[in-house]
């Protein structure tokens, strides 16, 4: 079909001239429809100009069936000046195109009159439905099938077709079957994009290609994906790198990680905002179509854990502590606020150097708890201090310490009481085991147990947070060091003095005997371990 061009020009085209023959012809091509549905042939007139050349003669022709000139008594006509000449087309009752010629002889030479004639229906299709086009972009050819004349268009400039030039009329239109060159250039986003190429007719039902590019994740990229923080409120920005007019969303899977400005299109930029952390550590994300901004938040820091005091754990007398002696640390903020009491191992046979989140330690020594809370904690001091120096002692909860120096004795004495007061009737019974009470007080020549702590190391030694045994070989306190009086009066006898067997280790017993000529409801008793004593304001009865 690369003959027919160019088609149906405005004007005449010059034609070669021979000798002093100058031919022009208008017009210079013809382009018809197909049949209208009526048997009347289709007609045109064609214009010669020989410039009045009488010499210069000319005679129109066709050989196709359906084209038809006009003739004189059934003769070709022949011309020697400017003249018209007539001719039909026959109705094209097909679904192809036809295309023919006229031909004009002049002397020593002859020119063509191209003639067209597109299909009674016009059929369209294309070689094609679809295109998969990579994300680099890539270039090809869509053939079109056609009776008519068609043009193709694209809906987005990413997507460029020409049509083929030589089937093309005047350069944007092309007749019948052609192709469509197309161009897809990269894609600098990260989504997929969709185009389409549509034929474009004055005709119903007209194709369409429909063009698919990938998108690349490579295509957006973050200034930051990760970020930790502090449990304080943070904001900041971050940039998104991205190709032109590419869309993007920034969406945060967390109430407390707040964004704005968070779409596009092309380059852009978010801020992004931190609440202040009001608990555990935690992580939240911002998703920007491939990419991730992760942001973890640090826990808000636990209080400061504040020890204050440490007193003995009976008498609640401050002052140097001993080996084995059951205490009390005074504070803020050493543990859970609600309290939490020991629980024995699982053989049943210690007690725990780490309760709740808490540990205690004199020195490097871990020391057995038996209760925890943020304001107390009962402790017993290692039997491995040394008595005549000072130690420190650290609290330790939730990654937060405080410590506190004390110094170490051999002993220190302190009687527990009945209330747990450090005052008043002592947790002191009877030689028959039962509660000394005003109901129940204990008589002269009797054998008392005064329970105790402070009382230092034993022989033999005993494991911290051990429960002593019951039988056999008990730790004890040299009874040469321990003396008891009741009511100002030294006990005759001092029977046993160490830990209360089957409780824990620190617990001391001593049994002395009541002394003669002591009556009373009230009456004052003493221990003293070495040169320490045990506090006053401690009482039994006895009658």
């Amino acid at each position: 079909m690369k003959w027919l061009l160019p088609v149906l020009l405005a004007a005449a085209a010059p034609l070669a001239g021979q000798s002093n023959c100058n031919f022009s012809i208008l017009p210079a091509a013809f382009v018809f429809n197909g049949s209208s549905g009526t048997p009347t042939p289709l007609s045109a007139t064609v214009t010669i100009d020989n410039g009045n050349n009488v010499f210069c003669t000319w005679s129109p022709t066709a050989t196709a069936s359906w084209i038809h000139i006009a003739t004189l008594n059934g003769n070709p006509l022949i011309f020697t000046t400017k003249s018209q000449f007539s001719f039909t087309v026959d109705n094209n009752t097909g679904t192809t195109l036809r295309q023919d010629q006229i031909t004009v002889v002049v002397p020593g030479n002859q020119f063509t009159i191209p003639i067209i004639q597109f299909a009674a229906t016009c059929l369209y299709t294309v070689s094609q439905a679809s295109v998969q086009v990579p994300v680099s972009g890539s270039s090809g050819s869509i053939q079109v099938t056609s009776g008519c004349a068609w043009e193709a268009t694209s809906n987005q400039t990413w997507l460029t077709g020409s049509l083929d030039k030589a089937n093309t009329f005047s350069g944007a239109t092309s007749i019948g079957n052609g192709a469509v060159d197309y161009t897809v250039a990269p894609n600098p986003c990260y989504q997929s994009r969709t185009a389409t190429l549509a034929v474009q007719t004055g005709f119903a039902g007209a194709p369409t290609v429909t063009f698919t590019q990938a998108g690349s994740n490579s295509n957006l990229s973050l200034s930051q994906t990760s970020l930790t923080t502090g449990s304080t409120a943070a904001s900041g920005r971050i940039t998104i790198n991205t190709g032109a007019g590419c869309a993007w969303n920034a969406v945060s899977d967390s109430s407390w990680l707040q964004v704005s400005g968070i779409t596009g299109p092309g380059p852009g930029s978010f801020v992004y905002n931190i609440l202040a952390n009001p608990g555990p550590a935690r992580t939240g994300n911002v998703t920007v179509g491939p990419a991730t901004f992760t942001v973890t938040q640090q826990a808000t820091p636990p209080p400061p854990v504040q020890l204050t005091a440490i007193v003995n754990g009976a008498s609640y007398a401050p002052g140097a502590i001993s080996p084995g002696e059951i205490v009390v640390l005074g504070g803020t903020n050493m543990g859970p606020a609600q309290g939490v009491p020991y629980q024995l191992s699982a053989d049943g046979k210690s007690i725990p150097s780490s309760l709740a989140g808490v540990q205690v330690t004199f020195g490097s020594l871990p020391a057995p708890l038996l209760y925890v809370s943020a304001v107390q904690i009962n402790a017993i001091v290692p039997y491995g201090v040394t008595p005549g120096a000072a130690v420190p002692v650290q609290v330790q909860y939730q990654s937060q310490t405080s410590a506190l120096s004390t110094p170490v004795a051999a002993a220190s004495p302190g009687i527990f009481s009945q209330d747990r007061s450090g005052l008043g009737p002592g947790a002191i019974l009877n030689q028959d085991s039962s509660l000394n009470s005003t109901f129940s007080p204990a008589t002269a020549g009797s054998v008392i147990q005064i329970f105790a702590t402070g009382g230092g190391a034993t022989t033999p030694a005993i494991n911290d947070g051990f429960l002593a045994p019951t039988s056999g070989t008990l730790p004890q306190i040299p009874i040469s060091q321990v003396s008891v009086t009741i009511g100002g009066v030294p006990s005759p006898q001092v029977t046993y003095a160490g830990d209360a067997p089957g409780l824990v280790a620190g617990l001391t017993q001593i049994n002395a005997m009541v002394p003669a000529g002591v009556t009373g409801m009230a009456v004052p008793v003493v221990v003293q371990i070495g040169a320490a004593q045990s506090q006053s304001g401690l009482t039994i009865t006895v009658r």
